[in-house]
Formats: structure tokens, C-alpha cells, sequence
């Protein structure tokens, strides 16, 4: 079978925003060193919290490279437990996507890829997800564009709930398979950068770029801004015709990203979190200094090379059904080549399944050719929504419910309503060994995660 084992083997107060670098040798290579330390989660003066990190520090720092030259980083894992862990969106070669790091020094690992596409992309685990994410183990990678963008001013705004109580410490019950067959893990207690309300300094006569990055377990995260109406610039990492946020929430689920832009806005601009029955404030963003700053009529980030043009009508159709959890009508998955019953399925802690297989199977769901083009038809039979993530590429949705949708944007991460239907079309341009997942991180843990190959070959 493949376990997740074998999947990973496919690769043996001023600016409150991190501004700070990883270490790097003097040949150029990051070193990022997985692991526990003490931050600042709670408000200052309480008590801190034992987190988990990619580095000494806390809030970790933003990892950082540059479209179309080559990224290094050298792995090491000071925790107990072997970490498998994901550049979530980046679609670069298979075999360094995807990372299995154990324990020790000897077991270090260096990582090297030539991003092609300019965003806002994060490093994130893919197993044993409710508690390493939770834990604080994620980090956004700032993909910079080939040529700089010096007009504008980096804002990198990573949003998190966290599970605590009064003293900061972290609820531990990781594997409570009730909280998986429901929501997931929802927070109590909401940070902006690792930090509870941080106030963030932008110069009044720039365009600031708040890159959004929502690491939450479970939650989508519904942002209000107040004292200004940004632009949404990108979605995932990919650049869109620029569009106000309006007068709702920006919503994003847990992994996907935003890259807005702030041109005129009051002293003071107020980030808030909705709730529903409650509105929250996070951060604060304050101007400082003198000067104006617009938006361009015609301004538009620069577009990555993504596919072309797409016959949707000649694509191949493939069945996707999403099943499980409360309400959910699974009544019986296949998990180690053996078709077991809901009471065995719980009993090993799964509770969710892809076309009728609970996690990782001996082999791929499907074979794509490269190039070819798929229409994924997906069915949601679940009783809540379902946030999907591709490895390595990126999809559109062109219909939901039946009803067509007109140049919708390209994602990594499309999120398919309850008992609701919806088409995503994709070209596999990227040969390896992926997976497809959940991004809910007791999902994924408990059954939402499959593996799919693209042959080398056309």
C-alpha cells in the first residue's frame, strides 16, 4: 500500500510583519531546523506557549525566493517525530514537493527547485496535520517576480485560530475522532503573524501588498476591513484582474492565500475576523508619513506561465466523490487493499474517503499523460464544505451546481459547497508522483488524501 511513507518518498512594534531572514551559509543555502520553542501567542505579559518552529525564533520568519532562480534549503528535523511536509502550491519537480525529513542532524536534507510562478505560496505538513499545524509548524514562502515590483510594500499577514486555554497551553487531543467526523479543530483564540492584534506600519505614500496566508486547522477565515476597500491582486498565488473586496468578508479557507492591494485608506485600517454572530479585530494596519498613493486604472500583476487556452469540451471527464464524516453517507471505504465497514473504518481512526478509499491506496487513482487535459467532476455527498488542494498544479472551476462559471480564476485550492456538485478543469503539464487532499488538517489525517501519477510521457 502506499502509505504516507511511501507517498513521501517521492523525494528522499515597527512592522509587526516577520521581517527577519533564515539563516544562510555562504554558498546561499537556507537552513530551516524544525524545532520546540517558546512564543508569544497570548497577549504580552501572559504566559507563552510551547510551540513548534522552522527556526529559533517566534513568529517564524517568511521564507523568501525569486521566480526563475533556483531555491535552496537545507532541512533538519530537531523533533521527535519524522516530518513530512508540502510547499503548498508550488509547482515545481515532484521529487522536492513533497519532503520526508526524520530525526537528527545525520538526516538533514536539502531541497532544491527553480519556482516558475511569482506569488504567495507556504510549507506546511501533509501528515499527522491536526497536530503539527496546529503546533505552529507552517511557514509562508514569498515567491518574488522576476523582475521587482519596488512600487509596492511587502505585508505578509499570516492569519491562525489556536486551541488554548488560559495559561496558553495547547489542547492536546489530537486524535479526537468526533471533532474529526464534524467540523475539525476550531480555535479560540486568533493571532495575525504569531502575534494577538499586532500593529503593523505601512508608509502613507505607498501601495502596500498584504499577502494572506490562513494556516487555521479548520476554519475559514472571513476578514473584514474597516477604514479601507483593498483590491484582490491574486488568489493562490496567481494574479487576477484586480477586484474591491466589497463590503462582505474576503473569505479564505484553511491554505488558500490573497495578495490585496492598500493604495488610499484611513490613519488607521482594521483588520477584523467574522465571526457570524461576532466580529473580532486581529490586527491594525497604521500609515505613517506623508504622501499619496492609487492604484493604476490598468495595473495588473505580471501573469505566470500557466497553461494555455483550454478546450474544456474535449477534456477527459473523471468521476471524483467525496464522502464522510457527520451525516456524510459513508458507510464503507477501502484502507489497505481491504473494503471495511464505518465501525472498522472509525476503530482506525478514518472517517473520510475518496472515491470510496480512506487515505493513501497501493496504487495511484489515476494515471494522467502529460499534457493531457482533465475535467475533474466532483461530488460533494458531505454535509460540509470541502476545500480541495492539487499538488503541483492548478486548476479552474468552470460549473458548479450545474450552472456554468465564466473565466473563473486558476487556483490550487477550490472549495466544493455541501451536497453540491462542481467541475474544475486542469492540464497535467507536471510529471511525477502527487497527491490530492483535503486542506483541513483532521481530514487529511483521518482519510481525505489520494495520490495520482502524471507519466513522463505525452
Amino acid at each position: 500500500m502506499i502509505s504516507r511513507r511511501a507517498l513521501l518518498s517521492l523525494a528522499a512594534a515597527g512592522m509587526a510583519a516577520p521581517r527577519f531572514a533564515f539563516a544562510q551559509s555562504s554558498d546561499g543555502v537556507i537552513e530551516i531546523r524544525a524545532m520546540k520553542l517558546e512564543g508569544q501567542v497570548l497577549d504580552a505579559g501572559q504566559p507563552g506557549t510551547e510551540l513548534w518552529s522552522y527556526g529559533p525564533t517566534w513568529p517564524q520568519p517568511i521564507l523568501r525566493a525569486r521566480q526563475g532562480q533556483e531555491f535552496v534549503a537545507r532541512f533538519v528535523n530537531e523533533l521527535d517525530a519524522t516530518l513530512s511536509l508540502h510547499w503548498y502550491g508550488v509547482r515545481g519537480p515532484a521529487e522536492m514537493m513533497s519532503l520526508r525529513i526524520a530525526p537528527g542532524d545525520a538526516n538533514a536534507f536539502e531541497c532544491r527547485f527553480t519556482p516558475p510562478d511569482a506569488g504567495t505560496f507556504w510549507l506546511g505538513p501533509i501528515a499527522d496535520v491536526s497536530r503539527q499545524r496546529e503546533m505552529g509548524l507552517y511557514a509562508m514562502l514569498i515567491v518574488e517576480e522576476s523582475e521587482p515590483l519596488s512600487s509596492l510594500v511587502e505585508v505578509p499577514l499570516v492569519l491562525d485560530d489556536w486551541k488554548l486555554d488560559d495559561e496558553g497551553r495547547i489542547d492536546d487531543d489530537f486524535d479526537d475522532i468526533e471533532e474529526a467526523i464534524a467540523q475539525g479543530r476550531l480555535g479560540n483564540w486568533f493571532t495575525v503573524n504569531g502575534g494577538y492584534r499586532p500593529r503593523i506600519e505601512v508608509p502613507r505614500g505607498r501601495i502596500a501588498r498584504l499577502r494572506m496566508l490562513n494556516t487555521a486547522n479548520v476554519r475559514t477565515i472571513g476578514v473584514q476591513f474597516k477604514g479601507a476597500d483593498p483590491w484582490i491582486a491574486a488568489l493562490d498565488g496567481q494574479p487576477i484582474r484586480p477586484v474591491k473586496v466589497g463590503t462582505g468578508p474576503l473569505l479564505l479557507a484553511p491554505g488558500q492565500r490573497a495578495d490585496l492591494l492598500l493604495a488610499e485608506s484611513a490613519d488607521e485600517v482594521i483588520l477584523a475576523l467574522d465571526l457570524f454572530e461576532d466580529v473580532v479585530e486581529i490586527a491594525y494596519i497604521e500609515r505613517v508619513g506623508d504622501g499619496t498613493a492609487s492604484l493604476p486604472d490598468d495595473f495588473m500583476l505580471p501573469l505566470n506561465p500557466l497553461p494555455p487556452d483550454i478546450d474544456v469540451k474535449a477534456a477527459r471527464k473523471v468521476p471524483f466523490v467525496i464522502e464522510g464524516g457527520a451525516k456524510g453517507g459513508l458507510k464503507s471505504a477501502t484502507y489497505g487493499g481491504e473494503k471495511l465497514d464505518i465501525r472498522a473504518l472509525l476503530e482506525r481512526n478514518l472517517a473520510w474517503a475518496f472515491n470510496g478509499t480512506a487515505s493513501l491506496a497501493a496504487d495511484p487513482w489515476q494515471t494522467f499523460n502529460l499534457g493531457e487535459v482533465v475535467l475533474l467532476d466532483v461530488e460533494n455527498r458531505t454535509a460540509f464544505a470541502q476545500p480541495l488542494h492539487i499538488h503541483g498544479h492548478v486548476w479552474r472551476e468552470v460549473e458548479r451546481a450545474g450552472k456554468p462559471i465564466v473565466d473563473g480564476p486558476w487556483r490550487d485550492t477550490a472549495v466544493i459547497p455541501p451536497k453540491t456538485s462542481a467541475k474544475l478543469v486542469m492540464r497535467f503539464d507536471n510529471p511525477g508522483d502527487w497527491a490530492l487532499q483535503s486542506t483541513i488538517a483532521e481530514r487529511i489525517d483521518t482519510g481525505l488524501i489520494t495520490a495520482f501519477r502524471v507519466s513522463e510521457s505525452a
